[in-house]
């Protein structure tokens, strides 16, 4: 295993069992058996290495939605999945993982461009799959650009940290929420059994 995926894979431990504020290039240089100095020759700072946590957990994310989207099912049952599945990322670690959560906060409101990347590529990956419902005639819109982002706004507040957060505590059934907003964006696209 390279050296940099090693000190991943230990601050994304750290990080995932103290937090990203409290896990230091000490805590990763010591599990390392190794100097700080090394840390940094492949990380220029200890933002970096939060930053690069981040890319990894989300892209895990990005890489479940990207098998979703290649599936053989139609274009909206695709959308219609990769929008629970998304959400139900986010929620599991607002729930379950309260650090991971922390550290997608800090990118969102710290607006690391990193988690701009992130809702950047959901919004290709999705994007994508309205061209391919397009090219079959599933669709009946103008612009696959246009509706991925109208999709992303749509869907943001259930899969974005700080605006979930917010959702879940107005004690209404978010899911059932989800459900109704999905159904509208496939109306939108012209998939009127969505």
């Amino acid at each position: 295993m390279q050296e940099r995926d090693r000190i991943l894979d230990v601050a994304e431990k750290h990080i995932r069992r103290i937090g990203h504020r409290k896990t230091t290039v000490d805590d990763i240089a010591c599990d390392l058996d190794t100097s700080r100095a090394n840390v940094y020759r492949f990380f220029p700072t200890r933002a970096a290495i939060d930053q690069d946590v981040y890319a990894r957990i989300a892209n895990r994310t990005l890489d479940i939605a990207r098998a979703i989207s290649r599936r053989r099912d139609a274009s909206g049952i695709r959308l219609a999945a990769m929008f629970d599945e998304i959400h139900r990322q986010a929620r599991t670690q607002l729930a379950d993982e309260p650090y991971v959560h922390e550290l997608f906060v800090a990118a969102t409101e710290g607006k690391w461009g990193v988690a701009k990347w992130y809702f950047d590529e959901m919004t290709r990956i999705f994007e994508a799959t309205v061209r391919e419902g397009l090219q079959v005639g599933e669709l009946e819109i103008d612009d696959a650009g246009d509706a991925a982002r109208c999709a992303m706004a749509a869907i943001i507040s259930f899969v974005h940290p700080s605006l979930l957060e917010q959702r879940i505590s107005s004690d209404k059934d978010v899911e059932d929420e989800l459900g109704a907003q999905t159904r509208f964006v496939l109306r939108a696209l012209g998939i009127m059994s969505g």
